[in-house]
């Protein structure tokens, strides 16, 4: 059913998307280029797959597509795209995310050893590889405030968003009926066990994306801003919006995955029912409660034990899941509490072992557990802080009450509640928190870059 290693063609279609992206901005506006520029190459791009040479951090799907839109924009835009952001926080957050790591290897001199399995300490050389990491990981973050800073501009992202999960639900479908099979089909192995994506009798869609989980969210999101034109009574493809909606709400459902699922009906009601102001307000009080999530659940302020048994009367299966999540979660925050500010780093020291044996007793799903474990109270508040605070600052913002900022924002309020339960967080993601920061600012600057007032129509 797999295969350990990718073949060729995994390794050319890496190879060969910096030229995808320099064709993408030779030919399209700023706007559109950096839409499928970076949403092309993270849904069509093989995962577990990797350059690594010497001496630099491995160059793998998401890098490769950072790398290449930001080189691809250069070449147009006399580096305009890298201005930094007016905002105070917004920088201060990303210089202490970048240099944070810095803190975590000072913290981890030091060997673990649990039984026969060893665990290295942190050497300067890992510092400034996940310091290199995390500059390549927040590249959309200023590429999004820079290129998406028009309202036109975020109308084509919106409707890259609806467009791309349109045509990537007929592969969706197609493995909902035949299993799913592309990413072997054309990279050659499975990334990822084939078991989790069997469900209620059926399989979960992959695709290019590694899990059927990561599938299931994007086409939430896509359907939230489909959503936003079916709202404002406006086509996609030459057929109303809300037809499509009808057609992806049928798709999320043959995801199988309920989580995705509830985030999509509960973010179409808030969609259906209040304004812009109010859509804001929610996104706010939900990005604030993230925020503080870790802190929250050391106190046990979140009744996860209660919904794991109210889950067991439902569906033993779905609860028996649920209860090793939170059983996993409860041992890594035990751990991560014991180096709170800076972290374990990486090499897996965040996860429990065994101490006789020393096998590894971690399942680590969410987001926050594994920032936090990793790079500590520190690093999570830096990475969560950049997630969340464009969330918030939308909501005190006076001047911004659009239709498609209270979208922005409610996508990118949905993507962080999934990073909960599952590590959710992509380089789509960074691209929303760049465009809602943006969004804040961007009536009351002098004068936009002048290639986002070109036509995206």
């Amino acid at each position: 059913m797999s295969w350990a290693m990718p073949n060729t063609f995994a390794y050319i279609m890496l190879a060969c998307w910096p030229i995808v992206a320099i064709a993408l901005f030779a030919t399209m506006t700023p706007p559109r280029a950096l839409v499928w520029g970076l949403l092309g190459g993270y849904l069509l791009l093989p995962v577990k797959t990797a350059f690594d040479f010497p001496g630099i951090p491995s160059i793998d799907k998401t890098s490769i597509v950072n790398l290449s839109v930001l080189g691809a924009a250069l070449l147009f835009s006399n580096g305009r795209v890298l201005r930094l952001p007016r905002e105070w926080w917004l920088i201060a957050l990303m210089l202490v995310y970048v240099c944070s790591p810095i803190m975590t290897v000072r913290g981890n001199p030091d060997t673990l050893v649990f039984g026969s399995t060893l665990l290295p300490r942190l050497r300067p050389y890992d510092a400034l590889s996940m310091a290199g990491n995390h500059i390549i990981e927040l590249i959309p973050v200023v590429m999004g405030y820079n290129i998406f800073n028009t309202t036109r501009a975020r109308h084509e992202l919106l409707r890259g968003f609806a467009i791309a999960i349109l045509g990537y639900s007929v592969l969706m479908l197609v493995e909902v009926r035949l299993s799913p099979q592309f990413h072997n089909w054309v990279y050659g192995f499975f990334p990822h066990s084939f078991f989790q994506q069997i469900r209620d009798g059926g399989f979960r869609p992959v695709v290019f994306l590694g899990h059927g989980l990561q599938v299931a969210i994007f086409a939430a999101i896509g359907t939230i801003a489909a959503s936003h034109f079916a709202k404002l009574d406006k086509n996609i493809l030459s057929l109303p919006a809300r037809i499509w909606v009808l057609y992806l709400l049928l798709v999320v459902f043959l995801c199988r995955s309920l989580g995705p699922l509830i985030l999509l009906l509960g973010a179409l009601s808030i969609l259906a029912l209040f304004r812009a102001k109010r859509i804001f307000l929610i996104c706010a009080l939900i990005a604030g409660t993230v925020l503080i999530y870790p802190a929250l659940r050391s106190s046990d302020m979140v009744p996860v034990q209660w919904v794991a048994d109210q889950a067991a009367l439902l569906d033993q299966d779905r609860a028996a899941s649920f209860q090793t999540r939170v059983d996993n979660e409860n041992a890594l925050l035990a751990k991560a509490n014991k180096r709170p500010l800076f972290g374990w780093g990486g090499y897996a020291r965040n996860h429990v072992y065994d101490e006789i044996n020393g096998r590894d007793l971690s399942i680590t799903d969410g987001e926050w557990i594994i920032v936090i474990g990793t790079f500590g109270w520190i690093g999570y508040l830096a990475k969560f802080g950049l997630l969340c605070l464009p969330v918030i600052t939308a909501w005190r913002s006076r001047e911004l009450t659009s239709a498609e900022g209270a979208t922005l924002a409610l996508l990118l309020t949905v993507n962080i509640l999934d990073s909960l339960p599952n590590a959710s967080i992509h380089n789509y993601t960074w691209l929303l928190v760049g465009t809602l920061a943006a969004a804040r600012t961007s009536k009351s600057r002098a004068k936009p870059l002048p290639f986002t007032e070109r036509s995206v129509a």
